[in-house]
Order: structure tokens, then sequence, then C-alpha cells
């Protein structure tokens, strides 16, 4: 299972090719002009742009790379999205995401790396992982082998642009990798939560073994102790850099053109952050009893307490869905017990901050661990979701939980009581908490952007005494008479109704944190979809604006030059492989540790040089269970693996980003 190079074989030329057809989709219109596939682009479509349809599938998991050329016809900036897709899956394949500059044109390529093993099974796969799910999860089934066609698009034009695609091939073979899932297939977890039918450099195959790594890992630690940040001050800001003015918390600050967070000390700040900084290695086991060959007895006098309950709470289209607590175990806490004893949580705090300090790190991001947070050591973010707030009940869409009744008369009174209910209390005053997420990922819009209608149609969808629903009504017959119904609603009714739920939603958040907390930062809902008005009121009303950015290059909205300069953060990214033990690369796969690398520091660069992104952070610190933890989730893609074994690839490439922090 180590990483392989893709063979190097004959490019094949799957447009232009005489019977490859240009398919315009979403409003576009295509023409063929000199061999090259020319797109308009209509305003108001956020996925307007071309298909190349093929006679034939394309087996696109047999190659390394997907490449196209992209000319943009446009005297403004355009962001684009590349990637394959087969018949009968929402998902993606070889996708990239980039921008042209003005009449710009350039090669892209994709890495066709595969997200997890094409499974040789009965059918049933590997129940509550979110790569293998196949009953539960029909649209987890890889279907990379059956590429239809290959699309290509502009996001988020308000007004008319062109471009033009002249060139799209394939190139370089894959090794095969593939997983037999049969009798002999289970157990596939070790006793330290590891795939047992494979190799990789750092895997685990005893306890000698597993605390000599552990003592390997803490000498390296104390012979390079300090952060490799040039002139660093004790936040991880710039200390040699220029003296701004000092309030004794974080604020942002436009220095030099180019806005960046501000350190307590007044210094200048880049959130060269890290999500989830704790142990989160909790997997279900209940129905799964097979998957594994090593299970302590629930009273065991050591591992014990690494039993627990849960829920999966998130992702209900799964094996779990409807049965409630479960059992589960830690293995990540039953290997941090194997190497430090019963008492390992002290250590476990004080080695975090050590790591994050020497690797380079310059923060915590979003979900670490409360007690490591407290310890006042190392800069965080907290967060709080409005899980007291009534819900718009149509809301069929929402990625993690449903999408807050704005209109509800008592939406700002539980706000405030939601605020009260952050991570850790000490982060309403503590100088090190940068400031604060509210909610995660919410979803905000599909389809086209001039009124969307996403939340529109799910207040329209929700019972008649939904709060929201009562007051679009009321607008729509103030708008068109008495006798208005929802059918009445124009396209300017839906944006503007869904403008001012955005508008409502974050004053009244900011008032809250303002309240609370006064003088954190306020840093948005993380966005992970774009729709212009919304962005437009975060940027009115939070400190920063936050998005979740899993692409080739760190990739924020662009609406067109009305919207508000303000700083923005990028809260989850991450770059994943097959081998370092995971099944599951994750959201962005590569082919292997090396191509990981190489995309990790060319995205910390990327964003260190945009003038409005003040920071960046991994999704997450350690690689989640192998067999999915609370939403089935099973991405390889931590700093460190469960048994607590640094990735020396990462960490070398952090303190080389860190050394030139500052720097460029």
């Amino acid at each position: 299972m180590n990483g392989v190079a893709c063979a190097l074989v004959a490019a094949q030329v799957l447009f232009p090719a005489a019977e490859t057809k240009p398919t315009p989709f979403d409003g576009a219109t295509v023409r063929v002009e000199a061999g090259a596939a020319v797109v308009d682009v209509v305003p108001n479509h956020r996925f307007c742009g071309v298909n190349f349809v093929f006679p034939k599938p394309i087996a696109l998991n047999r190659y390394c790379e997907l490449g196209t050329e992209v000319s943009n016809r446009t005297d403004r900036a355009l962001d684009f999205v590349v990637h394959g897709i087969a018949k009968g899956t929402p998902r993606r394949y070889a996708q990239a995401k980039f921008t042209l500059g003005p009449r710009e044109g350039k090669v892209v390529t994709a890495s066709c790396a595969r997200k997890c093993y094409t499974l040789v099974t009965d059918g049933g796969g590997l129940p509550g992982m979110t790569g293998y799910d196949r009953v539960y999860r029909p649209d987890s089934i890889d279907r990379s082998g059956d590429i239809a066609s290959v699309i290509v698009f502009s996001t988020l034009q308000e007004s008319p642009a062109q471009f033009d695609v002249k060139r799209v091939w394939v190139e370089g073979e894959q090794p095969d990798r593939t997983l037999k899932v049969d009798d002999a297939f289970f157990p596939f977890v070790d006793a330290f939560g590891q795939f047992a039918h494979a190799e990789w450099p750092g895997k685990i195959h005893s306890l000698d073994e597993l605390k000599a790594r552990a003592q390997a890992a803490e000498e390296e630690l104390l012979a390079h102790p300090e952060s490799p940040i040039p002139g660093v001050d004790r936040f991880g800001g710039w200390g040699d850099g220029p003296q701004l003015k000092s309030t004794g918390m974080f604020r942002t600050e436009k220095w030099n053109g180019r806005w960046w967070l501000v350190d307590p000390d007044g210094h200048i700040f880049f959130s060269l952050g890290c999500n989830y900084v704790r142990l989160q290695g909790r997997t279900a086991v209940t129905g799964r009893e097979k998957f594994f060959s090593w299970l302590p007895e629930k009273d065991d006098p050591l591992f014990g307490d690494c039993w627990g309950t849960g829920k999966h709470q998130w992702l209900n289209k799964c094996f779990y869905k409807g049965k409630g607590l479960v059992s589960q175990f830690d293995f990540a806490k039953a290997n941090q017990k194997r190497i430090y004893g019963a008492d390992w949580k002290a250590k476990f705090i004080d080695r975090q901050h050590r790591r994050m300090r020497a690797w380079g790190f310059t923060s915590m991001g979003n979900w670490s661990d409360p007690e490591v947070m407290s310890a006042s050591r190392t800069p965080y973010f907290d967060n709080f979701n409005l899980d007291g707030v009534r819900k718009i009940e149509g809301d069929k869409k929402g990625t993690w939980r449903k999408f807050p009744d704005v209109f509800a008369s008592d939406f700002e009174a539980n706000v405030l009581k939601c605020a009260y209910k952050t991570r850790t209390a000490k982060s309403r005053t503590d100088p090190w908490c940068i400031g604060w997420f509210v909610e995660n990922e919410l979803h905000w819009a599909t389809g086209n952007m001039g009124g969307n209608g996403d939340v529109a149609k799910a207040v329209v969808d929700s019972p008649e005494d939904q709060p929201a629903r009562i007051e679009y009504l009321r607008r729509l017959k103030a708008a068109h008479g008495a006798g208005a119904t929802f059918k009445s609603a124009t396209a300017e009714d839906v944006r503007a109704f869904e403008a001012e739920i955005a508008e409502r939603y974050f004053s009244t958040v900011k008032r809250v944190v303002a309240k609370v907390a006064p003088g954190r930062l306020y840093l948005g809902c993380r966005f992970c979809n774009s729709y212009p008005d919304a962005i437009r009121a975060a940027a009115r009303h939070c400190d920063v604006v936050s998005y979740n950015s899993y692409s080739e290059l760190p990739m924020t909205p662009r609406p067109e030059t009305d919207i508000v300069d303000k700083p923005t953060i990028i809260g989850e990214f991450h770059f994943g492989s097959l081998d370092r033990g995971g099944v599951h690369a994750g959201l962005v796969a590569c082919r292997d540790m090396k191509e990981r690398i190489e995309k990790y520091k060319a995205y910390v660069r990327h964003a260190v040089k945009d003038e409005h992104l003040v920071g960046v952070h991994w999704f997450f610190w350690h690689d989640m269970p192998l067999t999915g933890w609370m939403d089935g989730e099973d991405f390889a893609n931590g700093v460190m693996d469960v048994a607590d074994n640094p990735h020396p690839e990462m960490v070398e490439a952090t303190r080389e980003l860190a050394r030139e922090l500052y720097r460029q």
C-alpha cells in the first residue's frame, strides 16, 4: 500500500474528438470555433457551462490526471470548476477548482486519485463507513470507472461572461486498488485500530513498537521545541514585524494593503491552524463486532472507560439510522493508555501545545478539546450552534441541521441562550481566544443564484404556523394583492426574501456575540456553498467571513465588485491519500503522501499571498477512525495517526511553511 507513482502512458484526447459532443447546461450557449468550445455564460446561474459527453464511458479510475485547457475571454476574473461525472451518482470525480484572471488561459490538471478502494463484494459493503456503505448509502459506490462526461463551468456570475475550452484529455496509469470483502476479510481492524490488511511506513505491530515510536516522537520534540517562525511572539504572531495597536485581544486590521489578524500584543498574525486538536477516536461497534480483532470487556480496569455510547446524529442515511444510542469504542484513547497509563490526559494536553508550537501551527481550529483550549498556551477558536432556536421544518437540504427561522419572535432570545454554550466559558474573555464561529456549513443555496429559492422553498414546505412562512406570504400579498399565493412569487420576490433572511441572521448573531463576549471576533457560519446576498450580509456583520474550501487551492466566492471588503478565513481544508493506512482519502484525494504534501504547501502559500485571507485550518489533527466516527466519516487526513504517531512529512511541511509565514 505504499505510494506508487503513475506509469507514463499515452494521453487519451477526449476533446476535440469527432464523437465527443459539447453540450451546454444551466442556460449557457456553446459553439465550436476553431476547434475550441466557446461558452457564453448567462447571469445569475451558478453552474453555467459545458458538458463534454462521450460516445462511450471512460474508465477514469485507470488514469492519474484529467487535463483541460481553459481560457477566460472576459475582462474580469472568473472562478471555474472541472470534474468528471458518471450516470446515476451525484458524486464528482477528478475535480479541480481554479481562478483565471481577465483574458487569462492555462492548462489545469485534476488528480484522478481514488478517494476509496474499489470493493469486490456481494454488494453489502462496509456499513457505517461513508465510503463503503453500499446498502444504506448507495451514492457511496465509486463509479469513476464509468465516466460519461466531463463538465467545465464558471461559478457565481452576476453579469454575462465568456470562456473557451480548447482541450480535454486523460493521462497516466494508476495502480490497482481493490479490496475483496469476503469472510476472510474480517476482522480487518487490528488491536491498535489500524487496517490489518496492508503495510505502510509508520504502522505499529506491537506494544513495544508503539511505546518506542512514542518515545522517538518525544525525543524529536525535545530536540526541536521552539517555533520555526522567525521572530515569533508568544501567540505565534510576528514579534519582529510591525508594532500595531495592542488591545489585549485579537482583532483585524488592514496593514500594508493586506488584511491581517492582530494578536493581543499588537503583532500581525496568520492563523495556520488545525481542527479537532483532541482525541476523536470513537467508532461505533454495535452491529459491526466482526470488524474488530480486539475489543476489551466494558469493565476492563485499563480500557473500560474507552467504551461509550452515542448516536450517529448527523448523516442519518446510514446503517445507524433509527438505532438510537449504540456502543462505541475509542482506539485512540486506548493507545494513549497503553503508552502513558491511566493518567494520560495531562500529558496529552501538554504535548498538543508543545507539538503545535514546535511544528509551526499558530492556532487550534474549530471543535478542539476544551481542556486543551483552556490551558492558555495556543490561540484557539471557539464555537456554538443554534440548537435551541426554532427551525424551518420544511428544510430537507441542510447538511447538518435545519435552517433557523429568523422570523420567530423568540429568535434573538434563543440565540442568546445558545451563545452561553460555547465549548469553554473561558473563551468569552480569554485573550488566547481569537473568536467564535457560529454554526457550520449552513445550507444557503444551490442552483441559480439570483433568487436561489432553496431557503424560500423550505419555508413554503413548512407547516402553516411557521413564522417565516407567515411572513413570506404577508410580503407576497403586500406586493401582489390580497389574493396572492406562494405561486405569485417572482424571482425578485424570492431573492429579496432570502436576502432579508440573511440580513436578519447575521445581524442578530453579531449583536448577541457582541453582548456575550464584547470584543471577541465573530467569524460567521463557515460557508460551504455560495449565495451572494448571504455573503454580502455576512460581510456587513461578521468581523471575518469564513468558508470551508475543499479544493486544490483556497477558493472563496467571488461575487461582483459590490462585495464588502472584509478579511476571510478558511475553516476547513485537507488532502488525503491511501498510502498511510486509511481506506478513505477524504474529500480531496491524492495519489500518495508526496502529492498530498505538494498540494498542502501550495494551498497554504496561495492563502498567505491572498490579501483577504487571514488563516487556513487543516481538517484535522488525528486520522479519523478507520471504521468511521459519529457521522460515518472515515478519512485518512490527519497530521497524526490513530496511534498518536506523527506523519513526519506533514510535520516537516508545516515547519517549512511556518518559516516563511511572515516573509512572503
